[in-house]
């Protein structure tokens, strides 16, 4: 299975909508958002998603209430995800002593620092999309990651 991930949106309305339809048309059947969505609006075009859509809060997602009333799912990670016998962990923070990852898992899926991450550690896919928005990096990614090989490929979107 592909899952699609899109991590700090940060309210940028056409870049959401653009990792979207990237998602989309690379085969994405499920989508993980690993926070900092911001607002309900923003949201609203996040829940479009056609397909089971896993999301966590980021420490910027301030209006809890709205988002949680738009993506009834959201959660504080870490989330554990499973899918097609394996399992990913879900959190807005790299993991550290303060945002431990979930045990046994086989990818450690985070945002926050809006800087691209796709390495294997110790037989762990660790991997951070970067920024949808591109506001601090200058530049736009979402991710697909293959379930089979636990390969994950960073896709740059247009400006």
């Amino acid at each position: 299975m592909l899952i699609g991930i899109i991590s700090d949106s940060h309210d940028h309305l056409p870049r959401l909508e653009a990792g979207l339809e990237r998602l989309r048309k690379e085969g994405a059947e499920l989508l993980i958002h690993p926070g900092d969505i911001i607002a309900p609006f923003a949201a609203k075009i996040l829940a479009s998603w056609q397909g089971p859509l896993h999301v966590v809060y980021g420490n910027n997602d301030g209006e809890r209430r709205g988002l949680k009333s738009v993506l009834p799912q959201i959660v504080d990670g870490p989330l554990l995800v499973e899918c097609k016998g394996k399992r990913i962990s879900v959190d807005h923070y790299p993991p550290d002593d303060e945002h431990p990852p979930v045990d046994d898992v086989d990818v450690i899926l985070f945002g926050h620092t809006h800087e691209v991450v796709n390495e294997h550690r110790n037989g762990t896919l660790y991997l951070n999309p970067g920024e949808n928005c591109g506001w601090v990096r200058g530049e736009s990614t979402v991710a697909t990651l293959d379930t089979d090989s636990l390969k994950a490929e960073i896709i740059r979107l247009e400006a």
